[in-house]
């Protein structure tokens, strides 16, 4: 029985330990840091929209395909391994490391400085922005088609706070263990986050980037739970346990019957 009582009471989690955002104070006003833009990188599949007063002029930037699955729709321009992308009647363009507004800003002057359209407006938007979760629970591979997404998003949409209910009581992951690996200029860097603080709020990594890396911590009772030897020795005592259960009762009822 002692043996039982410790072992629930080391898989039973505290609010501190579960809870996300659980020191938030509902009185306090915070200020939240700006939203993130995103930086065009090598891979990136970009949509550019051209617009003009005159249709006709922008029709020439704007090459459409047909697909059996979406009809017609526009020609997606993706980043070569040069940071380049091919763009009609400009040819290449530099945009790797640039904000989707700069890479607007970029084509438009192009084609005006070539003089073959003035005044058009340019809309670029990154397409396959993916995020890719590994770990304890949710794993797999997540888009969002608006090309923004915080954390708590990725929560929402993976169901990683869920965990994967192979620890005791559903607690299957760290939330106070969440590592997110990102690439930034050729450099993989790596950060450990905790969804249990409001501090994450003010992270760089509230905001995600495309092609980020999440690892999903397993918890300590969910890494316990798998230890074989572990497994090993519980099941023996519960053979042994249940053994002293029967001689116990055998010999109570002999000593009754002795008595008679």
């Amino acid at each position: 029985m002692l043996v039982s009582v410790a072992l629930l009471a080391s898989s039973c989690g505290t609010v501190e330990e579960y809870v996300l955002l659980n020191d938030i104070d509902v009185s306090e006003q915070m200020r939240m840091q700006p939203a993130h833009e995103l930086h065009v990188k090598r891979g990136d599949d970009l949509r550019i929209v051209v617009t003009h007063k005159l249709p006709q002029l922008a029709e020439m930037f704007n090459n459409k395909i047909n697909t059996l699955e979406e009809g017609e729709s526009l020609t997606v321009f993706t980043v070569n391994s040069d940071g380049y992308i091919n763009y009609p009647l400009i040819d290449t363009v530099f945009v790797e490391g640039l904000t989707c507004s700069e890479v607007e800003q970029l084509i438009s002057k192009r084609i005006d400085d070539a003089g073959l359209a003035r005044g058009v407006t340019v809309n670029v938007k990154i397409t396959n922005f993916k995020v890719t979760v590994i770990g304890e629970s949710a794993t797999g591979i997540y888009e969002f088609e608006d090309g923004r997404a915080t954390i708590f998003d990725l929560i929402a949409k993976a169901n990683i706070a869920q965990g994967n209910n192979s620890g005791y009581n559903g607690i299957g992951i760290r939330r106070d263990k969440i590592l997110i690996m990102r690439e930034v200029n050729g450099i993989m860097k790596s950060e450990f986050i905790s969804l249990l603080t409001k501090d994450i709020l003010y992270s760089p990594y509230y905001y995600l980037q495309q092609n980020d890396v999440i690892y999903v911590w397993p918890s300590t009772t969910t890494i316990r739970g798998s230890n074989r030897i572990v497994d090993f020795w519980l099941s023996r005592l519960s053979i042994v346990t249940s053994a002293v259960s029967v001689v116990t009762l055998v010999i109570t009822l002999f000593a009754k019957k002795t008595q008679q």
